[in-house]
């Protein structure tokens, strides 16, 4: 059985190209099918980028020239690929999952697949940001439970969420008015508008996310550390922060255009992650084009 091309290291450098593309392909058509059969949530969003710098990380690794695992290595990568399989499903069960069963969870079932891929085809560079989805789904777990019972993290960052929003608003001319963590203006059609300001509004969640971004980044290209690669991270987080606040700025707008009921409550679903995604997909368009230069699929030659 050693003979197998499966668990012998590959030939050349184009097979792992080959793998690195299927397993892209097979890593988001699985998370479009899990988005078919599941209701829209923002942590889904949060999950899809994960995956997305992942498997960038794989795709820009599958160029690089690499060591194939031993045999021993190989086999620890496959049990350990295993191990996170089960643990996919005793996730919930211990207290840290979404039932019956998350876009979070489901993602710890695609890390465990790919290790055990990796770990058949040998491919020591791939570990890394294959598993990396895995620590960034169970950091958000154990972080969402922690919030479950203690919101102090995030209460210090409600103040300049309400202020700065009352600053916009008063800006074009709407009169808000503010009391702790609450925003109230009257709507154009005469209904008042009353905005809780929650640990949710604050950013928190979209902060982690690309930190997690950041971190899958900076792991997969080292080229990336450098004074401008820091300064651009920088701007990333500000420009992560001005995204959740124009998220919160909206939806205000949507309430005194259109009233406390409606057009506002559906803002509030969809806002966020659309404004999210814009942000993150221009902000690591220019980070990998622009300042690393990077072409993640081979330039045919003529």
């Amino acid at each position: 059985m050693e003979n197998v091309m499966v668990f012998t290291p590959l030939k050349n450098i184009n097979e792992k190209q080959k793998i690195a593309y299927l397993w892209t392909v097979f890593v988001f058509l699985s998370i479009i099918l899990f988005f078919l059969f599941t209701k829209t949530s923002y942590q889904k969003i949060d999950a899809v980028f994960i995956w997305i710098l992942s498997c960038i990380g794989i795709l820009y690794l599958a160029q690089k020239p690499y060591t194939p695992l031993g045999d021993i290595g190989r086999r620890k990568v496959i049990i350990l690929g295993i191990v996170v399989i089960i643990f996919s499903f005793l996730n919930i069960p211990l207290g840290f999952g979404n039932p019956p069963y998350s876009i979070g969870d489901f993602s710890i079932f695609l890390a465990g697949f790919g290790l055990i891929l990796v770990g058949a085809y040998r491919i020591r560079s791939y570990i890394l940001p294959v598993i990396l989805p895995l620590f960034a789904i169970v950091g958000f777990q154990v972080y969402d439970h922690f919030l479950r019972h203690e919101d102090l993290i995030a209460a210090p960052l409600i103040p300049p969420v309400v202020l700065i929003t009352q600053f916009l608003l008063n800006s074009v001319g709407i009169h808000a008015k503010t009391a702790g963590n609450l925003i109230w203006f009257n709507s154009i059609p005469g209904a008042p508008i009353y905005l809780s300001i929650v640990s949710d509004c604050t950013g928190i969640w979209s902060m982690g996310t690309f930190t997690i971004a950041t971190l899958i980044v900076m792991t997969s290209f080292p080229e990336a550390k450098s004074r401008k690669g820091f300064l651009l991270i920088f701007i990333g987080y500000l420009g992560t922060y001005i995204a959740n606040l124009m998220r919160v700025f909206i939806i205000a707008l949507s309430g005194y255009f259109f009233g406390p009921v409606g057009i506002i409550e559906q803002t509030h679903i969809h806002i966020g992650w659309i404004v999210f995604t814009l942000w993150m997909v221009i902000f690591w368009y220019y980070f990998f084009t622009k300042f690393l230069g990077l072409t993640l699929f081979p330039v045919k030659k003529k």
